[in-house]
């Protein structure tokens, strides 16, 4: 049984991530994104708590539910589709997040602001379909 804490306490996380990216989505345009600095530096923060807050998430539920942990963050989200937590079509998708937040955290040195900025247009859907899927884990 997942702790209902920890599940409460992350999803809380993800949720406040969420919405702070979807008031950046609606205050910069691309060309203001692209230029600003500060915008940049906001936009990265939330994406990496969102995607650190979805990998937490899903080692957690993925733990309790098979009694091991992925051996990365990545693989963290199609065992949680193994294991019928997450839709099997999701987990691909929330791999890449994974992998983003693996860029932002080790602050590799070319980041595409472009691709964040259609990510944070296009892309925030999935981190926000797993928040629902991680709220139901709550009611099991």
């Amino acid at each position: 049984m997942v702790r209902e804490d920890i599940v409460r306490q992350r999803l809380d996380v993800l949720q406040n991530a969420l919405a702070d990216l979807r008031r950046y989505r609606e205050r910069f345009s691309r060309e203001q994104f692209l230029s600003d600095h500060d915008a940049q530096h906001m936009v990265l923060h939330a994406l990496y708590i969102a995607a650190q807050a979805s990998i937490d998430l899903a080692l957690h539920a993925v733990a309790d539910a098979a009694g091991t942990t992925p051996a990365t963050y990545q693989d963290a989200f199609p065992e949680a589709a193994r294991l019928g937590l997450i839709d099997a079509a999701l987990a691909p998708k929330l791999s890449g997040w994974a992998g983003l937040r693996n860029v932002l955290a080790h602050h590799y040195p070319v980041v595409d602001y472009g691709k964040v900025h259609d990510a944070l247009r296009g892309d925030l859907v999935d981190l926000e379909s797993f928040a629902a899927a991680a709220a139901r884990w709550l009611d099991r």
